[in-house]
């Protein structure tokens, strides 16, 4: 999607997600220093969440991957609905792990049902974007 196809709240999201990750790596440097821990375990902590943005942010300016390499390009609504879908869980994902390092840095222990709930909210979002596929889909044929 064209940063002009871009729409107010879509920019919003991109932009808490990445001051998440940036809060997110604050805390894995300030985990280091306090707990005097090595550089390898920094990067250990860091390059899952780097891979974690990297990954879907790639799959937003290449939707096209979705559908598997060779593939006809997405057109459309189509094209929306996919970037879309990576951006949600992507941010999704992003707060999925960014909340335990603050509940670390705050003396608090996390529920073992967080991660549950963070996997059907990822779910759900791809669910429901694939189900808007569909009925474009279906209204297009007609």
């Amino acid at each position: 999607m064209t940063k002009r196809e871009w729409e107010i709240w879509e920019i919003i999201i991109e932009t808490i997600t990445l001051i998440a990750v940036g809060v997110f790596f604050g805390l894995q440097i300030y985990y280091v220093y306090v707990y005097e821990s090595s550089i390898l375990t920094l990067l250990y902590h860091l390059l899952p969440m780097f891979l974690l943005y990297a990954g879907p942010a790639v799959l937003q300016i290449f939707p096209e991957l979705l559908n598997g390499f060779g593939s006809e390009p997405l057109q459309g609504k189509v094209r929306i609905y996919a970037v879309r879908m990576v951006r949600n869980s992507k941010m999704l994902v992003v707060f999925g792990i960014l909340a335990p390092a603050v509940a670390d840095v705050l003396g608090m222990k996390m529920n073992a049902a967080y991660s549950l709930l963070i996997m059907a909210g990822v779910l759900g979002n791809i669910g429901y974007y694939l189900y808007r596929i569909y009925q474009y889909n279906i209204k297009e044929k007609k």
